[in-house]
């Protein structure tokens, strides 16, 4: 039987923190706030922890699109002469940047989603739940997941980044005079423009979705090399070949749902969702028996929600579900 455990009446579902974000994601979207307005916004980022998470989401799906226009052959960016990719760490809106006027708000804003730019200029992080959208001054854009670093280097011909650490989907303005390649650990990824998904595993493996166009893949030394075309994805482990295979339109975009908040789960063991989740929350679900961990699961859930996704999952699968300080504990009902 499973276990029917309510939220803390403190604390409001995600899905009306969602709401509010996207409130206030258009709203700053639309015009300047005025000051009784900022007042409000701080005093909603400081209520509760979820709402930074929720609204960088929130500004990660205006900035979806905006994608056609960023990359198009008349795009400019806010500062016609930026001196690094982190004046561009802030995009609140489409029509207003709030990189010079709207001090406070820009400030706040660059607080709560945590901005870390301090050991190296242009290096762009993410913590834990968050999403962050980067314009670089050549016109391509980079928006990173969650517990994410991308150190971009754009140097005269030179257009190369460097993924540090967790995942980042890319837009890259074309110039067929300057190719673009992302570094993952031992894998180079070259490029002339064109939109993939790239995520490093601890264990040195990199997964690579392409959405749009063309990509060049090599590994270190350029021993392997390999093609992919939009619609195509590929797992690459240290020491084995590539594995490339084609899905379906459907499956592209859930593999980059996580822009939208979203994780795509399905197929996926319980103890393989559980890692999932672990990468956006430090609410736990944890589960003891091996037999359950190895239980299947399906659908799409929200990154901010861990603890519905366990009370779904232990109602499909006739498991009990119980809150624990950590989060949640699955069990045999």
């Amino acid at each position: 039987m499973t276990a029917d455990l309510p939220e803390p009446t403190h604390l409001k579902p995600a899905s009306e923190i969602d709401a509010a974000a996207a409130d206030w994601a258009a709203r700053i979207d639309g015009r300047p706030l005025d000051a009784a307005e900022e007042a409000a916004f701080a005093s909603w980022l400081e209520a509760d922890s979820r709402h930074a998470g929720a609204y960088a989401r929130a500004l990660a799906v205006n900035a979806y699109f905006d994608r056609a226009v960023a990359l198009g052959p008349d795009f400019a960016p806010v500062d016609p002469a930026p001196p690094s990719p982190a004046a561009f760490a802030v995009p609140v809106g489409r029509r207003t940047a709030m990189l010079g006027g709207g001090a406070l708000l820009a400030a706040s804003a660059a607080g709560v989603l945590g901005w870390s730019l301090a050991a190296k200029p242009n290096a762009i992080e993410t913590a834990k739940g968050d999403l962050r959208r980067v314009t670089l001054a050549e016109g391509s854009a980079i928006t990173l997941n969650t517990d994410s670093r991308v150190e971009p280097r754009i140097e005269g011909e030179q257009r190369e980044a460097e993924l540090a650490r967790g995942e980042a989907l890319f837009d890259i303005a074309p110039d067929p005079d300057r190719p673009f390649v992302v570094h993952a650990g031992a894998v180079a990824i070259r490029v002339l423009g064109t939109r993939f998904a790239v995520r490093r595993f601890d264990d040195g493996g990199v997964a690579l979705t392409v959405l749009e166009g063309l990509v060049e893949v090599s590994t270190q030394g350029g021993a392997r090399l390999e093609r992919l075309a939009g619609g195509e994805r590929s797992h690459i482990t240290p020491g084995a070949p590539i594995r490339t295979e084609r899905v379906p339109q459907e499956a592209l975009e859930r593999a980059v749902g996580w822009r939208n908040g979203l994780i795509d789960l399905n197929g996926m063991t319980l103890e393989q969702a559980a890692a999932e989740y672990a990468r956006y929350s430090s609410q736990r679900i944890e589960i003891a028996d091996p037999a359950t961990r190895a239980l299947r699961v399906t659908g799409v859930y929200s990154t901010s929600d861990p603890i519905g996704f366990a009370r779904a999952a232990a109602l499909s699968l006739g498991l009990s579900a119980e809150r624990t300080d950590a989060g949640i504990r699955l069990q045999p009902g």
